[in-house]
């Protein structure tokens, strides 16, 4: 050793082959990876309304941005600040431009396409690491993971975060690899994306990350040609720019917001200051188990052939690399006592190189994890069987028996709501959801027939196909029709329809980001007596107006509307107007 850091591909039978000859081959692939994200992630984007708290919340301020809000710290229907950094808000808002409208594909595109620079970057450093085709597993991999398809179609900025990460993660392995310092500037460029896109975590992974790799290795030479000082001040001038007028426009409501709650507050486990989603550490394990399906049956195969060849695993492998990576990443969120499983998502591409070098290396040698193919085989009868049952279910539904309504009653009471929604979704989609089943079930089948043959290239090739299958019955049938009930979009349609003038509706007691949006302006809250001076048109819960609907008898009516999905859900708005007001 010379005293640098060289990170080299092992083991000599994986190689990186010449450009030469594997050029077209990467070229194909690439096409492969992209025609994937169109069918998992593009396709159908803007199909459901917003129906949870989180996307029309991050929506709301790209609505801002499009209508005169600002740009730099616009408010949330006029008066709320918003909870992350702008870089999310920002594309949302110059998609919306070039779109045309402010709208749900606009506002979640850049999810998704950060969600296919993301998978080709794996698939590059795949392919530079180990071959073309662990590059590609890799990143289809990647793509089907089930947080990371359901972050790649969210108008949330967790993708934003995870892109930036993984940019400065990836390009500081290849820094470390080379010390080329052409690396320096994707490096610098992730960490400030990652800074702007949630906050100073975006500093703080990949610091550690490297002062770990650095303190293994026991040599801290590369920090002299990382240069720190022009790194530190080009992100200090292109995210750090950003928090000072940000921080001059909204004061101490603006710090104590976003770098208090959202950075600091999280970690603290106390009622008055900690952050909502308290979990303990076991909780990560879990969520990191079921966010990784159906990739997650795999992964004890990764780990026994990493431990029998624990001893390759000097610093100046990639796959110690990743390894550190992943522990990072889980090992900070894991101190922290706010906890949610999309927080991992920036350890997901790590785990997705390793599974595809796993991979690779498997078909390279079946034989030498054949106990897995066992256990692939029985999980996968197994879930034969629920695909069986759930096409049965969607059979007899589509048939007219009320099969959502049968089990009703054996649901969940939080459930139950969704039972009627699921059947009408059912009915309404039966084709389509049968075709995508049907295919699921067949590609199952060939998966579990190359399991028993061994073929690790089918078996890999059966399970992508059947998880993509899934996720597009959801994205272009299930969630679609699912969401149709549960948002408030034709209600407010509605309701504009009937009242006209944007400033005649107030929130009362209440308030929904949801509600907002679809309004398409601000809706001022009124907190003045009841039913004395209310206004002519009130938004409220309807526990409440069933709570005081007798001190407004004869003052105030409930609106209903021909397609009104909220009748008899006390959790959803109702509109209530003045007798006088038609």
């Amino acid at each position: 050793m010379d005293g640098t850091i060289d990170i080299q591909a092992t083991p000599p039978s994986a190689a990186t082959p010449a450009r030469a000859a594997f050029g077209p081959r990467v070229a194909v692939y690439v096409l492969l990876a992209v025609m994937a994200w169109a069918g998992l992630d593009l396709w159908g984007l803007g199909t459901a309304p917003f129906h949870t708290k989180g996307e029309p919340r991050e929506a709301l301020v790209v609505w801002e941005m499009t209508h005169g809000g600002g740009w730099i710290l616009p408010r949330r229907n006029g008066e709320e600040l918003p909870s992350k950094p702008p870089l999310f808000h920002w594309l949302g808002a110059l998609t919306s431009d070039l779109h045309g409208a402010t709208d749900e594909w606009s506002i979640r595109f850049p999810s998704a396409a950060f969600s296919l620079v993301s998978a080709l970057c794996v698939l590059a450093a795949g392919t530079a690491l180990w071959s073309p085709s662990a590059g590609l597993m890799s990143a289809l991999v990647l793509m089907t993971t089930f947080e990371w398809a359901r972050a790649a179609t969210g108008a949330r900025v967790d993708m934003t975060l995870t892109f930036g990460l993984q940019l400065a993660f990836l390009s500081l392995l290849f820094f470390l690899r080379t010390r080329a310092a052409g690396w320096l500037v994707p490096l610098y460029l992730g960490i400030t994306l990652a800074v702007l896109g949630k906050g100073p975590v975006g500093v703080a992974l990949p610091g550690l990350v490297a002062l770990i790799m650095l303190t293994m290795a026991r040599d801290f030479s590369p920090l002299r040609r990382m240069r720190l000082g022009a790194g530190a001040l080009t992100v200090g001038i292109l995210a750090g720019g950003w928090y000072v007028m940000a921080l001059i426009e909204g004061g101490w409501q603006f710090f104590r917001k976003q770098v208090l709650a959202e950075n600091v507050f999280t970690f603290l486990n106390s009622q008055d200051f900690g952050g909502g989603h308290r979990h303990a550490v076991t909780y990560l394990f879990g969520a990191l188990l079921l966010g990784v399906l159906p990739w997650t049956l795999f992964v004890p195969g990764m780990a026994a052939r990493l431990w029998r060849r624990r001893r390759e695993l000097a610093h100046d492998d990639p796959r110690l690399y990743l390894l550190v990576w992943i522990a990072v990443v889980f090992g900070f969120y894991a101190l922290a006592a706010s906890k949610r499983s999309v927080y991992l998502l920036a350890l997901y591409p790590a785990l997705a190189l390793l599974l595809g070098w796993w991979w690779d290396e498997q078909r390279r040698a079946p034989t030498e994890d054949r106990w897995l193919a066992s256990a692939l085989r029985c999980a996968g009868w197994v879930v034969m069987l629920v695909l069986a049952v759930v096409l049965t279910a969607v059979m007899l539904e589509a048939l007219g028996a009320p099969v959502a309504l049968t089990i009703q009653h054996w649901l969940p009471e939080s459930a139950r709501p969704f039972a009627p929604w699921v059947s009408d979704t059912v009915r309404a989609g039966r084709w389509p959801i049968l075709g995508f089943l049907v295919a699921a079930v067949v590609s199952l089948w060939l998966c579990l027939w190359a399991a028993r043959t061994e073929q690790w290239t089918g078996i890999f090739a059966g399970v992508f196909c059947t998880v993509t299958l899934l996720i597009m019955s959801v994205n272009q049938v299930i969630l679609p029709g699912i969401a149709r009930h549960a948002s408030v979009r034709s209600f407010m349609d509605d309701a504009r329809r009937l009242i006209g003038p944007a400033d005649s509706l107030f929130f009362f007691r209440t308030f929904d980001y949801g509600a907002v949006f679809y309004w398409r302006g601000h809706i001022p809250s009124y907190d003045g007596p009841w039913p004395t001076g209310a206004p002519g048109f009130l938004l409220m819960q309807e526990t409440e107006w069933q709570r005081i609907q007798p001190d407004g008898a004869g003052l105030y009516e409930r609106v209903t509307f021909p397609n009104d999905d909220n009748l008899g859900d006390d959790g959803h708005l109702v509109l209530i107007r003045h007798v006088g007001e038609r």
